[in-house]
C-alpha cells in the first residue's frame, strides 16, 4: 500500500491518494484458491474559510474468504460544507450520475457448485444528502500553566 498527499496552495487546496495491492491465498481440505486484488482511492479538498469543498472516488474492495470472491461497490461523493459558530451543514452528493448503482458482487467458486450473484441499489445511486450538526462544548476550557525552567546554576560549587 502507498499514501501520497500534497498541499497544491498551502491550507487551502489538497490532494490525496492510496492505493495498493492484496494477494488473497486460501488453502482448504480439497482445494486451493488465490486471488489478487488492487484497490485505490483519490480525493480533492478546497478550504475556503467557513466553506469546504470535497471530492472523492475509490474503486471498491476486492477480497477473498474462503470459497468466496467478493466484491463491495465503488464509491464517489462530491460534498460541500459550511460552517457556521457551533452548526455545520454539508451538501453530498454521493455516486453522481448513477441511478443504478451496483452495491456488491459474490462469486462462490466451489467445485461442485457455482453461484454468482450480484446486488443494485437504486436507493444509493445518485444519492442527495442535507446532515446539519451541531457541535456541543461544555465544562471549563483547559489553559496550560505558565512554567519557567531555569537552567542555570548560581552555586559556586564550594562544599
Amino acid at each position: 500500500m502507498a499514501y501520497a498527499g500534497y498541499w497544491i496552495l498551502p491550507e487551502k487546496l489538497q490532494v490525496a491518494a492510496n492505493g495498493g495491492v492484496s494477494r488473497c491465498f486460501n488453502f482448504g481440505n480439497d482445494y486451493t484458491h488465490c486471488y489478487t486484488s488492487w484497490f485505490y482511492a483519490c480525493s480533492i479538498t478546497a478550504y475556503l474559510g467557513n466553506i469546504t469543498l470535497q471530492g472523492y472516488a475509490d474503486n471498491g474492495n476486492r477480497f477473498l474468504e474462503g470459497e468466496s470472491k467478493g466484491y463491495n461497490a465503488a464509491y464517489s461523493v462530491l460534498k460541500a460544507s459550511y460552517t457556521w459558530r457551533n452548526w455545520q451543514f454539508s451538501l453530498s452528493w454521493a455516486n453522481p450520475l448513477n441511478n443504478n448503482y451496483k452495491a456488491y458482487e459474490n462469486e462462490l467458486l466451489n467445485r461442485n457448485l457455482y453461484k454468482h450473484t450480484v446486488g443494485y441499489s437504486k436507493g444509493n445511486g445518485n444519492q442527495v444528502s442535507l446532515n446539519v450538526s451541531w457541535r456541543l462544548s461544555r465544562g471549563s476550557k483547559h489553559n496550560s500553566a505558565e512554567k519557567r525552567i531555569s537552567l542555570s546554576d548560581a552555586d559556586n560549587g564550594i562544599l
